[in-house]
């Protein structure tokens, strides 16, 4: 059974933004059948034409935005430049945003004092015109992906499109808040709207993939970038349940002066010091600096005994499929869990009374991407001023008990004072506690204090 059920609309899209250029792969849900892959949209018929340029150009005397080709030629025709790696652009513009907010923030919070690492500054800092004369790049952006969008809807339109999944090559806070704004301009009705890393995009191409590729570990060589080739293989624990994958990546920096002999030599060196500690059933080759036939002793060993693929729509394809498993229509994906690098590795909750009986209220997800992780609840202290957060690695299974201590909280009778906690993650490691005292009603109002801590979930 391929499908646990069939979505509303024909579409499910996966697209892979690169620096330089915007790959899109789809999946048409009716005529699908196991074993198929997703479709590449080429922009010129009858070719292989996948890659949609990342550039973006305006006459210097104003007038409409162009992108794509549409912008390369019309800038080589005025002797120009355009702009290109519109993601960059826009992900600076948002970390000197994020920045700015920061600085703004400390200036606006009056930070009375610190206690164990926890502060208590009263009043919550303003953001006062962070975003002012910010978004120009991100709108840029946008308006590149539309362009994108605009050229794929002679073979799918945004109404038969159910669901979408953007992968990039590192998929952090800041690229995440970039795409979703992006796709909250381009997609405003749409709710599956998803957002992953490339290694989890082909992670999910190779979970739609026969068993046998999955016999042992899967090797994958991507040649994307310009200064570094990078090697990843995914590995699958048989003896949980679910089958657990791990991923893990090892990056080969490429030197300027390096020729094709020796780049064969490094690349042959890293494969065969990884073949050692594992046994690989497949691999998988992609991105255009492994072109050029420099591969010659290198590709012997990577396709020696197993099976062997090279092509350069893994990404896009692998996030069509991706769509798939998110709207929880790829009847498999329940057999497997994926633990990913920037994933949370515990669980994180709290014991809480309810009716008169201890339950475990959930918080945080094993699993969850990081950037993606952030809980909010609303508790009824007993008594103290500590709360009490649990913590179970998936490694150990080991519980174990995150204290916070919230100095000079009010003292008052006993189950009269509500906080409201929030948990984020700073980033894969570093979570973010929040207290805020809320009071009890008209008897007992609110302090208005705050507290917040850090705490190294690993240490």
């Amino acid at each position: 059974m391929l499908f646990t059920r069939l979505p509303e609309k024909k579409y499910i899209l996966g697209i892979d933004l690169e620096e330089s250029f915007c790959q899109i792969s789809y999946l048409n849900t009716r005529r699908f059948s196991a074993g198929m892959d997703p479709h590449t949209f080429s922009f010129v018929a009858g070719r292989e034409e996948f890659n949609i340029p990342s550039a973006a150009f305006q006459d210097p005397g104003g007038g409409q935005w162009l992108y794509g080709r549409d912008a390369l030629n019309t800038a080589a025709e005025r002797g120009l430049k355009p702009l290109t790696g519109l993601l960059g652009l826009a992900r600076e513009e948002e970390l000197s945003r994020g920045q700015k907010t920061q600085a703004e923030g400390a200036s606006n919070t009056g930070a009375e004092g610190t206690s164990g690492g926890l502060h208590n500054g009263g009043a919550a800092a303003q953001n006062t015109g962070a975003a002012a004369g910010s978004g120009f790049y991100a709108g840029l952006l946008a308006g590149y992906l539309r362009y994108c969008l605009s050229l794929l809807s002679v073979e799918v339109t945004p109404e038969e499109t159910e669901a979408v999944t953007f992968t990039t090559a590192v998929m952090d806070r800041t690229n995440a808040a970039v795409l979703k704004r992006a796709a909250e301009s381009l997609y405003p009705d749409l709710s599956g709207v998803s957002f992953e890393e490339h290694l989890k995009s082909f992670y999910h191409y190779i979970l739609m993939q026969d068993e046998e590729q999955r016999r042992q570990s899967v090797l994958l060589l991507d040649g994307w970038s310009e200064t570094e080739l990078v090697l990843s293989c995914l590995s699958f624990n048989k003896k949980t349940k679910p089958v657990v994958c791990i991923p893990e990546e090892y990056r080969i920096p490429i030197p300027e002066d390096a020729d094709g002999a020796q780049m064969d030599r490094t690349v042959f060196d890293a494969v065969r010091a990884l073949m050692r500690e594992k046994e690989f059933s497949a691999a998988y080759l992609t991105g255009e600096s492994l072109s050029g036939g420099w591969m010659k002793d290198s590709l012997n060993l990577i396709a020696r005994g197993r099976r062997a693929f090279q092509g350069d729509n893994l990404y896009s394809k692998g996030a069509a499929f991706s769509t798939l498993v998110y709207l929880g229509l790829a009847a498999k994906a329940d057999k497997f869990f994926y633990l990913s690098m920037d994933a949370l590795r515990c669980n994180i909750g709290m014991n809480c009374l309810k009716k008169g009986r201890t339950v475990y209220q959930p918080l945080l997800d094993a699993g969850s991407e990081w950037y993606d992780a952030a809980a909010q609840i609303d508790i009824l202290l007993e008594d103290g001023d500590e709360i009490v957060l649990s913590q179970t690695s998936v490694d150990t299974g080991i519980p174990r008990d995150i204290i916070v201590k919230l100095e000079n909280l009010p003292q008052r009778p006993r189950a009269t004072t509500r906080l409201r906690i929030r948990l984020s993650m700073r980033t894969a490691n570093l979570m973010k506690i929040e207290a805020e005292d809320l009071g009890f009603g008209e008897i007992f109002p609110s302090s208005g204090m705050r507290w917040e801590q850090e705490i190294d979930i690993n240490g």
